[in-house]
């Protein structure tokens, strides 16, 4: 049973000065999130780009995990195509909504996925699965 899901569908041109770096372009696949429950185990299925412009909807969109009470946590990571440190601290920070010595579970991470996970250190508060 699905229980929520999103997807990012509002996108705000930025301006900025003649040089920057940053671009006023949309991200290349906008971020969804779609949750399912079953028994105890809720399962977030992550597609897209999650970076500072994301930030604020994963925030959002996990706030309301604490209402389904998970003994297990997976994240389904697989179709994320960017992730940046923020988002996934946030993603790893759910571990606080879990029993006491159970991680969240980022089940078949996609390959920028894991390599950030594991570059910054935040692999040793999650299960990497596949």
């Amino acid at each position: 049973m699905i229980i929520f899901s999103g997807l990012r569908a509002a996108w705000v041109p930025v301006s900025f000065a003649a040089g920057s770096r940053v671009s006023n372009q949309p991200p290349a696949e906008l971020p969804g999130f779609a949750v399912t429950v079953t028994a105890e185990t809720v399962t977030v299925v992550l597609r897209g780009e999650f970076d500072v412009t994301s930030e604020g909807f994963l925030a959002e969109c996990l706030a309301r995990l604490p209402l389904e009470r998970p003994r297990r946590l997976v994240f389904a990571a697989a179709l994320v195509t960017f992730i940046d440190c923020a988002s996934a601290r946030l993603i790893v920070g759910t571990d606080h909504l879990l029993p006491p010595g159970v991680k969240p579970v980022i089940a078949c991470p996609s390959a920028i996925v894991r390599r950030v996970l594991q570059a910054s250190g935040l692999s040793a508060r999650c299960v990497l699965s596949g």
